[in-house]
């Protein structure tokens, strides 16, 4: 069960990708056939971006473990979201950016310049230094689950 500084975290993380451009945004959302379980994913017409909530370092280190780290994932965009000075900027994988809360305030220590967001081969002003390989199974399903749950009437944000 996630702790009430990791929901604190996400719950900034998604109003971040709102005001980004990011309509539809979902946290905590499993759905069949990706084996991720994005803290929060966001998804633009062009494209989608994922951030992980991180409340301790251990919690940082172990997500290097995951299989979806090396290869596909969820997210053409990805984000660490921490407490400020948790994370170093030099201590990011390859393509990540990162962004710092204190208090209720997010500072983007580490993020494509803009506010552009291309989609896959968008190479636009050097974003496709910051693009992943996405799971091409993975994000449809991550995408019908919003859609089921939005359709009952079930929240998609905590």
């Amino acid at each position: 069960m996630p702790s009430e500084l990791h929901n604190e975290l996400s719950t900034i993380g998604a109003a971040w990708l709102k005001r980004n451009g990011f309509a539809v945004v979902a946290t905590e959302l499993t759905a069949l056939g990706c084996r991720e379980r994005a803290d929060v994913i966001g998804f633009r017409s062009q494209c989608s971006a994922t951030i992980e909530s991180k409340v301790s370092r251990a919690d940082f280190l172990a997500d290097w473990e995951k299989p979806h780290r090396e290869v596909g994932g969820i997210g053409l965009y990805r984000f660490y979201i921490c407490p400020a000075g948790q994370i170093g900027a030099d201590e990011l994988p390859a393509r990540w950016g990162l962004l710092y809360v204190d208090g209720k305030r997010v500072t983007e220590v580490a993020r494509p310049r803009g506010n552009i967001w291309p989609g896959p081969k968008g190479n636009i002003a050097g974003w496709a230094e910051w693009q992943h390989e996405v799971d091409q199974d993975a994000e449809p399903s991550v995408l019908f689950s919003i859609s089921r749950r939005l359709s009952l009437g079930q929240p998609i944000t905590k």
